[in-house]
């Protein structure tokens, strides 16, 4: 088990602070995070690493890791940003609210956020990891958390707890919920999605267009789920069901789960020029099949 600088501590109104936020030696009025011992401040020297010593020189590995655990989260809630798992790849993301050591009824974790209003769990590892038990409860809250792995490094500051925290190679993403939504779209598109058919290479009646547009629209349109030679299963009539009532947030065709900003500038700069393109060109082929040019 690793041994680490105190660098947090809490004060005389329970709040978490840093290191260098308090006066040298004993009129730091701080406290150990994890026993409760009072704790000295060692922040004047220049050579050796800025850090808390408890008072009886009692410096535990536990109260050490717990002093690095409430750092991290504190970091975390400073900068307002958040690795969170995004279509199985790690993202870096604002967020909107952060709520520690929040009581979900079955599970604490160490972090909930939200991002655009759609939440996430972020478990940070200094002594133990996310066990097999704890991991299949997340997934049955259907929220897509990461593990931020700080268990096995030695930090000599706040910045280089920092670095580590936003370093994906540091992160592990438990469960992506991007994959549930992804593949539940797709079944109810092959089991109910309006099924269109190809004629000369293009779809008559495109219900979104209004018009008819080449089959290759399909493959950029946020609706489109499948397609062969002879049909188009489009799913822009959907059965209502509360999480996928807007159907537009997710890229079936690309594997990819948007958010609200997201959705908003696709609509509205690449969906929306390739179905005025779409629509150009597909009435153009209209006249050209039907020879009335």
């Amino acid at each position: 088990m690793t041994k680490h600088y105190i660098l947090q501590a809490l004060n005389a109104d329970g709040n978490a602070i840093y290191i260098d936020d308090v006066p040298n030696g004993k009129n730091c009025a701080c406290t150990c995070a994890e026993c409760g011992g009072k704790l000295i401040a060692k922040n004047k020297g220049r050579i050796k690493i800025h850090h808390f010593a408890h008072e009886s020189g009692n410096d535990s590995i536990r109260c050490s890791q717990t002093a690095l655990h409430l750092l991290a989260k504190e970091i975390i809630a400073e900068e307002k940003k958040i690795p969170i798992p995004r279509n199985g790849q790690i993202d870096i993301h604002q967020m909107d609210s952060i709520e520690q050591e929040k009581f979900m009824g079955d599970i604490i974790p160490d972090l909930y956020v939200t991002c655009e209003s759609r939440p996430y769990i972020v478990e940070i590892l200094v002594t133990h990891e996310v066990d097999e038990e704890k991991l299949q409860k997340i997934k049955q809250h259907k929220i897509s958390a990461v593990e931020i792995d700080l268990s096995d490094k030695n930090f000599e500051s706040k910045e280089d707890v920092k670095l580590a925290i936003f370093n994906t190679q540091n992160i592990k993403i438990l469960y992506d919920d991007d994959e549930r939504l992804i593949s539940e779209r797709k079944e109810i598109l092959l089991n109910y999605g309006l099924r269109l058919k190809v004629e000369r290479g293009g779809i008559v009646g495109c219900p979104y267009a209004r018009a008819y547009v080449p089959k290759e629209f399909c493959k950029e349109c946020v609706f489109c789920c499948k397609e062969n030679a002879e049909n188009i299963r489009c799913g822009i009539v959907l059965p209502v069901k509360p999480e996928l009532k807007n159907p537009t947030n997710i890229l079936v065709n690309q594997n990819k789960v948007m958010f609200p900003s997201e959705e908003k500038q696709y609509n509205e700069s690449h969906f929306g020029w390739k179905m005025r393109q779409a629509v150009e060109h597909g009435i153009m082929a209209q006249m050209l099949n039907s020879r009335r040019w």
